[in-house]
């Protein structure tokens, strides 16, 4: 009977480890997969709010208590708790959400058979209104909403609070009665501003400064002429007035001297007479509603003889009936349009939008509202019947025009590729286009690729085919220790020390620049004229020493020649030259610092995978050119970077990946100024760099940190693909030159 056979227990444990092993190497690879792709679907997760659209859904509709009498104004607190209507005959009732009958009401002072003819809400201050009666008296009032916590939860009381009732002054016809039409706004400093058509359609404007006390009346009858006043306007700092006429005219009229009311600008509008008129946030565009229901913005815009002149920016998508109401957000630029049929649709000026297009209601529109935090919209139609909505947009101003085409912005003398994220108030227009960032980012790699590819791939073959072996033991492990240089250091010393000695030194080192070469090439021909008898004693490979004095006397010569050299050639002030003649400016931190700096940073990776595949290359291949008559020359150009030419383009295309993913050098070695300009003078602002520098900043899940999540994953994106191509490409390379 035979016997199984038996292995050595040690045989059994190598077995084992084996087994150990390739289940640890097999769990580490795909771990490693793992984790890319769960970065990848991490950043792609933060970023896909961005794409999503404005969305509504109604939260109750239900028809108010009193009478038919029109509704003028309306108006809900923070909390969406609790909202209120204004109608004609002065009453003021309070609402609380879901109920139908009101919690509370007040009423207008007014006298008699006195009713309201119109009424305009303040900017600032939301909930500050004027109303317009046809006694020719203004009243000035503000809705309060206090909040009690002393029973169960949070309770919101109203409350109605009267600052002022004007008395038009009388003064026979000359002197307007009836307030057909107002426009009313207060500034941070308390004063407030009126705007008004009285009934034989004169235009009216009034100022209260609430330091001093002083009303400063002001009749504009002269400037509409003969066609009557349609829509009218006032910014929301009280500084502008928009006005249009019949005849299609808009007058833009500068209200900031209290005194003195002037017009700042005239423009006509062709299509349809102008029936509705807001400034948006920022008092910069003014949206536009027609008679033929075209929807657009219009800002003023610097000329070439430094005018600011209004034009228009964008067209929305119209109604099929007279634009009725203009109403806009207090948070951002939205801004919502109401025809004369109750038709109504939201817009976002910056993007040139229609983002969302409501349901046509059974009557027509009287007044509408935005929830203060934009979070909501409330509307009462001619019936009395309220319908409130909850608005959910919390990205408007991100669309794939907005981060990566030109955009419009206010202020701006035309489309602009713009980063801008922030500014100094809250009415700021956000700018968060990402080209300038990615051009940045390709700007400072191309840069640091020119400084870096020629140094380390010539190193590289002079080490791994020329250089004694014991200096080459020498330079590849002095030039690998470089990449264990942290990168901090490296933008610390660009950023504070390299570029204000290039700075200063700047016409020098382009000096240098010209002698380098033409030095070397002297140095190469005294070489050559060196007896061979002399030139054989040096050992193969040490002839190298022979640059190192040619260098420095080229150095030597560019320091002494470098001022010389600019007085002759630019009047003594080359950057002065610059700005003069071809109006560049020169930035201390510059492209060619950032250059310099990430390409010290990028030699490493580039030196040491290209000599490990030149070096690779087999010995018989050398020696069979060398055997057939090439030079050593001859036998590297020829046969060895051919066949190393799969290793080379996975070098450098790993430099160029750490140079896309640089942060640090980027951005201290930079002024980080996101500028699209090939201009080696001037800084840039990469991807990596502004993630860097804003994202401690960026509320979470703000529409400026999902952009920012979105840069991370173009960036992951860029370096995946670049990786992926260098693996491929080079494979090819590797295929081809395999007959070598």
């Amino acid at each position: 009977m035979l016997q199984k056979e038996t292995k050595p227990k040690h045989y059994q444990k190598v077995i084992r480890a084996d087994r150990w092993a390739r289940r640890l190497i097999t769990f580490g690879g795909y771990g490693i997969i793992v984790s890319i792709a769960a970065i990848l679907l991490f950043l792609a997760y933060q970023s896909l709010p961005l794409a999503k659209n404005a969305a509504i859904e109604t939260l109750f509709t239900f028809p108010a208590s009193r009478g038919p009498a029109k509704a003028l104004v309306v108006g809900i607190d923070p909390y969406q708790e609790i909202f209120y209507i204004l109608d004609e005959s002065g009453y003021i009732q309070f609402y609380k959400v879901a109920g139908t009958e009101p919690v509370s009401q007040a009423q207008l002072p007014l006298s008699g058979n006195e009713k309201i003819l119109c009424a305009a809400k303040g900017s600032l201050a939301s909930d500050l209104f004027a109303a317009g009666t046809d006694s020719g008296r203004i009243i000035t009032a503000e809705v309060r909403f206090q909040l009690d916590y002393s029973g169960e939860g949070r309770v919101v009381i109203p409350s109605l609070s009267v600052k002022e009732v004007w008395q038009i002054p009388a003064g026979g016809d000359t002197l307007p009665n009836h307030v057909e039409k107002l426009a009313f706004s207060r500034n941070e400093d308390g004063s407030r501003f009126y705007a008004w058509v009285d009934h034989q359609g004169a235009l009216w404007v009034r100022s209260y400064d609430a330091d001093e006390e002083v009303d400063y009346l002001h009749p504009l009858s002269q400037y509409p002429g003969e066609s009557s006043v349609t829509a009218l306007t006032i910014s929301n700092h009280g500084e502008n007035l928009v006005v249009a006429a019949a005849d299609g005219v808009m007058r833009w009229f500068g209200l900031k001297d209290f005194e003195k009311v002037a017009l700042r600008d005239e423009w006509s509008i062709s299509n349809s007479p102008v029936t509705a008129l807001s400034y948006l946030l920022g008092d910069q565009a003014v949206a536009i509603g027609t008679g033929a229901g075209a929807v657009e913005v219009w800002f003023p815009v610097r000329t070439p003889s430094n005018l600011m002149k209004f034009r228009q920016i964008h067209s929305f998508r119209s109604h099929s009936a007279a634009v009725a109401h203009i109403y806009h957000s207090a948070r951002n630029r939205d801004f919502l349009t109401i025809d004369g049929e109750g038709a109504a649709q939201l817009h976002y000026s910056t993007t040139g939008k229609t983002e969302v297009q409501f349901p046509r209601p059974d009557f027509p529109i009287a007044a509408g509202a935005f929830a203060p935090k934009s979070d909501g919209l409330l509307f009462v139609d001619a019936q009395k019947r309220f319908t409130l909505f909850r608005l959910d947009n919390p990205h408007p101003e991100s669309t794939v025009k907005s981060l990566f085409g030109k955009v419009w912005y206010e202020g701006y003398p035309g489309p602009e590729f713009v980063w801008q994220s922030t500014g100094g108030s809250d009415e700021f227009e956000s700018k968060l286009s990402l080209i300038p960032l990615i051009f940045g980012t390709l700007k400072g790699t191309l840069y640091a690729l020119l400084f870096s590819i020629p140094i380390a791939l010539l190193a590289a073959i002079y080490v791994s085919q020329f250089a004694p072996f014991r200096l080459s033991r020498i330079v590849k492990p002095t030039v690998e220790i470089m990449a264990a240089l942290p990168s901090v250091v490296i933008g610390f010393l660009a950023g504070l020390y390299f570029s204000t000695l290039f700075e200063e030194y700047l016409m020098s080192t382009f000096v240098l620049l010209i002698f380098l070469p033409l030095f070397f090439l002297a140095g190469v021909a005294a070489w050559r004229a060196v007896p061979e008898s002399y030139r054989m004693k040096i050992r193969p490979g040490f002839e190298v020493l022979f640059i190192i004095p040619v260098i420095l006397i080229a150095l030597q010569a560019s320091l002494s020649l470098g001022h010389p050299v600019e007085n002759f050639l630019f009047g003594g002030n080359f950057q002065q030259w610059l700005y003069t003649t071809w109006g560049v400016t020169y930035e201390t931190r510059n492209s060619f610092v950032v250059g310099f700096a990430l390409g010290f940073a990028v030699i490493p990776i580039i030196f040491t995978v290209s000599e490990d595949a030149l070096s690779n290359v087999p010995k018989s291949l050398t020696s069979a050119s060398l055997a057939l008559g090439a030079s050593r020359w001859q036998t590297v150009r020829r046969v060895v970077i051919p066949a190393a030419s799969g290793g080379i383009f996975a070098a450098i295309m790993l430099g160029l990946g750490r140079a896309v993913g640089e942060t640090m050098i980027v951005l201290m070695a930079t002024g980080n100024t996101p500028i699209i300009d090939l201009n080696p003078f001037n800084g840039f602002r990469a991807m990596s760099a502004c993630i860097a520098v804003e994202i401690p900043e960026a509320p979470v899940g703000g529409t400026l940190y999902r952009v920012l999540f979105l840069t991370a994953l173009l960036l992951f994106i860029f370096t995946f693909v670049l990786n992926t191509l260098s693996s491929l490409i080079g494979e090819r390379l590797r295929k081809k030159y395999a007959r070598f």
